[in-house]
């Protein structure tokens, strides 16, 4: 069976990955994008929709379509039975977000008329357990997935709420082989941050589990090119499985990061620039902007153990693992707030001009009408809330460092397209929607991490700017996930909830540069200020005789460091402000 070359770019356009298109021709399944048009064939054949929801870098889903699709009794039963879609999860982060807790392939039975999953089947399986799938589905329904939560009284975790995940993070710790969870061992960057913020209160045994765990977790590190692996199986740190994703390569670059502006180990810096240079010498395109991942194979569905314990000529010798070239709006901000963080933590400027490079490219070629931000070049029932979290993440990380007021706005003018368009205010439900809600496309699901994160942003912002607004759309994202049933399934990455309802309840460390942005000694105390070890801080420059200030005049640029409700006296030195970080 062969392929034009326009199905194929069609196929993409629609969320289907080069390698989808291609496994059309290696398993004779006529695969078809997950759209409104797949949906209206199903129904007028009165059939339903069976989807394979992939990511092109995943090595089961490779091996699915090497083994299972290729079985002529598969190929029988989708064709008699289904129609068949295939979705790349990278495409659509509404849909990656309603099947993630399956993993990848995710292989779902879909109900074209009551647009419900019917059953769902998780990560590989044999010809037998995926046909027995395929009667599950035929015969039986499991119901949505999206279950109806009540929405909490107030945004914030109640007393017994907190305790309980403060005891969820302690219990779900491996004091053996370290990290949390005892059989795949991944590094959950909010846990590291929690306890590094836990550690700022004198808690020791929290500063413990983070520190063991980045010493442990530099194994899944690639020692030639750099970058980070996913995770590693069998209980350990060195067993990996050997996908580069761009959240992995960012989020535990940035946490190293916050490890070394926090304790100064070398090992966490070094840790933190050999993922970056990763990702500046592999993910990084001609024009700046990041692409996604890089595939775990290089021969696809063939694992690659072997092949990653060369060195650089003899892994280039056999190939190269395919690299997602896709340029998405939710990568790049994801990568802008990690070298940002990479920035404050050495204080090298590539990192630095990196990140706006990066910004500007996504300004120029993803901005949408209303401030927000469209996945890719051309987005199917988008946009999507990842996108706008995570560029808005990054372009008030980029004004906490540069005090350039063009990136406070974007991010502003972010938050409130993303109030706009995905604030959820049904009777079931506070929080924000993952996408937006159409009449023939399966419901968008609010998201735990999403609106985590959300909060944390949005929360900052409104601390930032003194907009209301803001805060009380972070307020409305706890109300989501202050509630029982979301706590009930948080089990070993509970430090970013911990974190996000913390910062709900306090005010951020203040700091203000008084002085004139082009006088050299208040430039100096500024990039000192970026050394303040609190991830959850405020870094502004304060004009001079600006008739709302609050601080003292001086004849000379001073630095004042707020925590609470009080300030230090003036610092007029970059070395004496940054003694000063060490009292607070």
């Amino acid at each position: 069976m062969t392929i034009s070359i326009l199905p194929k770019v069609a196929a993409l356009a629609m969320g289907m990955s080069w390698s989808s298109a291609l496994a059309a021709e290696e398993t004779g399944i006529a695969w078809r994008s997950f759209d409104a048009a797949t949906l209206a064939k199903a129904r007028e054949e009165k059939k339903l929709v069976f989807l394979d929801v992939e990511a092109v870098w995943c090595h089961w889903c490779h091996v699915m379509d090497a083994k299972t699709y290729s079985e002529p009794a598969v190929q029988a039963a989708l064709k008699e039975g289904f129609i068949s879609a295939k979705l790349d999860s990278d495409s659509r982060p509404d849909l990656a977000r309603r099947y993630e807790e399956y993993g990848w392939p995710a292989l779902v039975i879909f109900d074209p008329v009551t647009l419900q999953d019917r059953a769902i089947g998780s990560g590989f399986q044999t010809k037998e357990e995926f046909l027995a799938l395929l009667e599950k589905g035929r015969t039986k329904t499991d119901g949505d997935i999206q279950k109806s939560v009540k929405p909490s009284a107030q945004g914030a975790l109640d007393a017994g709420q907190k305790t309980s995940l403060l005891a969820k993070l302690r219990d779900h710790y491996d004091p053996s082989a370290t990290g949390w969870g005892n059989g795949s061992k991944f590094v959950p960057w909010g846990n590291i941050e929690y306890c590094i913020r836990l550690d700022q209160t004198g808690d020791g045994p929290a500063r413990k589990m983070a520190e063991d765990t980045l010493a442990a977790a530099t194994g899944l590190i690639d020692p030639v090119w750099g970058g980070v692996y996913q995770y590693s199986t069998d209980g350990d740190w060195v067993h990996p499985h050997f996908e580069k994703i761009m959240e992995y390569q960012a989020e535990i670059s940035r946490a190293y990061a916050l490890a070394y502006q926090a304790w100064k180990r070398p090992e966490d810096l070094k840790a933190a620039e050999d993922i970056a240079r990763f990702l500046n010498d592999f993910l990084r395109s001609p024009e700046g902007a990041y692409y996604v991942s890089q595939d775990a194979d290089v021969v696809p569905g063939k694992h690659s153990a072997d092949y990653f314990k060369l060195g650089d000529a003899g892994r280039r010798a056999l190939g190269m693992p395919r690299i997602d070239r896709h340029l998405y709006s939710r990568e790049n901000g994801m990568a802008i707030s990690a070298l940002v963080a990479l920035y404050q933590a050495s204080g090298r400027s590539n990192y630095l001009h990196n990140a706006e490079t990066a910004a500007h490219w996504i300004i120029t070629n993803r901005s949408l009408v209303g401030g927000g931000f469209s996945h890719g070049a051309q987005d199917y029932q988008g946009p999507f809330l990842a996108d706008q979290i995570y560029m808005g993440r990054a372009m008030l990380a980029l004004y906490q460092v540069t005090a350039d007021k063009q990136w406070l706005d974007r991010s502003a003018a972010c938050a409130d397209f993303c109030i706009k368009n995905f604030r959820r205010d049904d009777a079931t439900g506070a929080g924000f929607l993952s996408g937006r809600i159409f009449d023939d496309a399966p419901p968008p699901v609010a998201d735990q991490e999403e609106n985590t994160r959300a909060v944390r942003w949005l929360n900052l912002l409104g601390k930032t700017t003194h907009e209301d607004r803001f805060s009380k759309a972070a307020e409305h994202a706890m109300r989501y996930l202050a509630t029982h049933e979301v706590i009930a399934e948080i089990y070993s990455f509970t430090g970013g909830l911990l974190l996000a309802d913390d910062e709900l309840a306090t005010e951020p460390v203040h700091i203000a540069i008084v002085g004139k942005t082009d006088d050299p000694a208040a430039r100096a105390l500024f990039n000192a200020a970026q050394k303040q070890p609190s991830s959850y801080k405020i870094i502004e420059w304060v004009t001079p005789g600006a008739p709302d200030s609050i601080f003292l005049e001086t004849d000379k640029p001073a630095a004042y460091l707020c925590t609470g409700n009080r300030c230090s006296t003036p610092k007029f030195e970059a070395e004496e402000l940054v003694n000063s970080f060490l009292k607070e």
